[in-house]
């Protein structure tokens, strides 16, 4: 009988660089005419995000954002060593980087023996932004595949009537990799640089759906393509929750241990049109962490496409295939923190759920 272990985490860019420079979205967003005037200025803020914003434009909250997540982040993968997992089984998204207008999967498995990752051709514009690892714009991360899994969950998913698409090359960004959501994920999962000998297997899930390609993956909407037509939608909640649950089942039977790593933050402020892209919807969030932390899977279940483009909360998708999972393992967390902010871009839960 197989094991499965289940870990979410964030994987915002953010991190990725210095404290000073963690506030970038937000910056970015208040240059953009589709915001209010009165919310390009701080005194017009709620109150909580004044305060996150305080003296230096943030730089004092990222270093305290930061501690919280790193400290989490080690958490998760003491867990992971721990399992010793024959695969971990990353559900991100892609961000008009590998998938773009000539095909739009609703999920997809990489059946790759190697993935070798170039993390820091990813920047803003085309200049090399240092990173708080002072690690080359050329550095290369070599993390191992699992072929055998990943052609078994293909099967097991096509098997229960799940269309599941399937890779093995990469398309768009061969210098980079994978997306961003993959690499950053495993960036932080190695945050202290001791090496990931775990065999990797990225499951691509089309999370912004009618957002992907109108926003060019980012803040498109923001400045040129407001009011372009929608594309076709993300697959809805239930299905990528059902996904899971079905290959829960096919992997309980195996002879594996295997991760389910959902990654991504919640409520994304350039997603929330309802507060003017300005800042995230976090009472979304908290109602997502209750549910998580009781085990009240099913309220993610039934959550509604609609809900969540309301929310920004688009990439919660890539959490439900775990989410999935764990209700049909009858699995609870055993560890789980909100790291609420409203300058950020998007509060983060990091969480651990544990084998039965």
């Amino acid at each position: 009988m197989g094991e499965i272990l289940g870990i979410g985490i964030s994987h915002f860019p953010g991190y990725v660089h210095d404290d000073s420079d963690m506030a970038m979205r937000i910056k970015g967003i208040l240059k953009s005419g589709q915001v209010p005037a009165e919310l390009k200025e701080p005194k017009n803020w709620p109150a909580a995000m004044q305060a996150e914003w305080g003296e230096d434009e943030g730089a004092s909250f990222a270093t305290r954002h930061r501690a919280q997540f790193v400290e989490s982040a080690r958490k998760l993968r003491a867990a992971i060593d721990s399992f010793r997992p024959d695969a971990v089984i990353i559900f991100g998204d892609d961000q008009y980087e590998n998938f773009r207008e000539d095909l739009i999967t609703p999920y997809c498995v990489y059946i790759m023996p190697e993935f070798r990752m170039h993390p820091y051709v990813w920047n803003r514009g085309d200049h090399f932004q240092p990173n708080v690892w002072n690690e080359p714009r050329e550095q290369e991360f070599v993390y191992p595949g699992n072929v055998e899994v990943a052609r078994f969950i293909t099967k097991a998913a096509l098997s229960a009537g799940y269309d599941m698409s399937y890779a093995y090359s990469l398309h768009h960004i061969k210098e980079q990799g994978l997306g961003h959501a993959f690499n950053n994920t495993l960036l932080y999962l190695d945050y202290d640089r001791a090496g990931w000998p775990h065999p990797i297997i990225p499951v691509h899930v089309n999370a912004y759906g009618s957002d992907v390609v109108r926003n060019r993956g980012l803040m498109n909407h923001l400045f040129s393509g407001e009011g372009a037509e929608a594309d076709p939608p993300a697959p809805s909640p239930r299905r990528l929750f059902e996904l899971g649950q079905a290959l829960a089942r096919a992997l309980r039977q195996s002879p594996w241990r295997t991760v389910l790593v959902g990654t991504s933050s919640w409520s994304h402020a350039f997603l929330t049109k309802k507060n003017h892209w300005v800042y995230p919807d976090i009472p979304s969030d908290r109602q997502r962490f209750e549910d998580l932390q009781s085990g009240n899977y099913l309220a993610w279940r039934d959550l509604t496409l609609d809900q969540l483009l309301d929310a920004g909360e688009h990439e919660v998708l890539n959490w439900m295939p775990m989410v999935g999972a764990m209700h049909e393992l009858n699995q609870k967390p055993s560890y789980s923190v909100l790291m609420e902010t409203w300058i950020m871009n998007s509060s983060k839960c990091s969480t651990i759920i544990p084998p039965a």
